[in-house]
This record gives C-alpha cells, structure tokens and sequence, in this order.
C-alpha cells in the first residue's frame, strides 16, 4: 500500500486533473519546514495519496518520499471485525511495506488518525514505531471535542504555511475522532508539542517521538 517518490532537491511534475481545491493555513507547519537542513536527505511519510502540490513542495528538499495510501487499507474494515490488535498490528506492518532500515525524519499523518478506533490506533502505533527515530517529528490533526466533525477530504502541501484541501472521492470511513489526551495515550509513540485550535473546532498538532 505504499508508495515512494525520490528527490534531489529540484525539478518538477506535470499537473494533473484534481478536484476543486480551497486553501487552509497553518501556523505550525511552517516550523516543521524550517527546522530542514537543506543539505541533509530527509525521509518523510505521507499517510495518503502522493498529490502533485506535495511532491513538488519536497523536491527543494534531498529527500525521499514514502505515501501509505492508508485511508483505503483494509485495517479499516477490520476494526470493525474479530481481529485482534497484534493481528492488525502485524497486517498495518506488512502494508506498509517499508524497507527494512527506513526511519522516518517528518510524518504526516493528517486527519487519518481519526479513522481509526482504538484498538486499531494501538495497533498502528505498535507498527510505526520501528521506523521513528529519536527526533522524527510529527504533524496531524485531531478535535478538540468528541462531537467535532471534519469533512472528508485530502491534503496537499502548496506552501510552507498553506495546505491545499480538495474533497476525497472516495467514500468516507466511519469517525472516531480523537482529542488531544486520547491520542497521547493510543499513540504513545509520540509526544504532542504544540497545538493550535482551528476555526472548525479541529486542533493541528506537532509531534516529536516519545523517547
């Protein structure tokens, strides 16, 4: 289910055809982006599909990018069946498909998080966990409350301080939204280090691993 994309710090894409695309700040991200030393080959994850803006916005960058096309992975399905959590654990770890020796530098986990109810959340953590590193950082979003709703959509990087948000053609999964405490407890992998509230009542999150 995954996917990778490498970069030698120029060049570019083809545009392709997307659905309309409205643009969101961020007032987090750019301090993720500022941190990157431009002469160190990063290793960055994208939980979604490898949109063009995203591939483009990394390619100032020597990196290499790795999408989980996760949002349709059958571990959405079998959160709701008789699995156990090792059993999904062991599935997310083998969709992944990762190479052996991959720790990632950046992860970006967007709402995906929020699909996933908690055994399945402990499951992911238990099989992400193997690829961090000491200072891999962290971006997601979360709620502030249960009751918050988010739309169903996808994200793409266009500028350090701006996403391009575009709805997602696929059907969206069953919520489990997950605020700020829960989601420290479930994937305790990492830490949460700073927070901002978002006018929709959705909280963008920076994460450093846990040590």
């Amino acid at each position: 289910m995954s996917s990778v994309v490498s970069s030698t710090g120029s060049g570019s894409i083809s545009p392709v055809a997307l659905p309309a695309i409205r643009k969101q700040q961020s007032l987090l991200f750019p301090s993720l982006v500022n941190k990157i030393d431009p002469g160190r080959r990063l290793s960055v994850l994208e939980i979604g599909a490898g949109l063009p803006e995203t591939i483009e916005f990394f390619s100032q960058f020597k990196c290499r990018l790795h999408f989980a096309a996760m949002y349709t992975d059958p571990v959405i399905q079998m959160q709701s069946g008789e699995f156990s959590e090792a059993e999904m654990a062991q599935h997310l770890t083998k969709s992944f498909g990762f190479p052996k020796g991959t720790k990632f530098d950046l992860c970006l986990f967007w709402d995906f998080l929020n699909y996933l109810d908690d055994k399945a959340l402990r499951a992911f953590n238990t099989a992400i966990t193997p690829f961090l590193h000491k200072t891999t950082r962290g971006h997601a979003f979360t709620v502030r409350t249960l009751d918050t709703s988010f739309s169903n959509q996808q994200y793409g990087v266009d500028q350090a301080h701006m996403f391009n948000v575009r709805p997602r053609q696929q059907s969206q999964p069953r919520k489990f939204p997950h605020t700020q405490a829960i989601l420290v407890n479930l994937l305790s992998s990492f830490d949460i280090d700073q927070g901002m509230l978002l006018p929709d009542g959705r909280l963008e999150v920076l994460m450093t691993a846990a040590p």
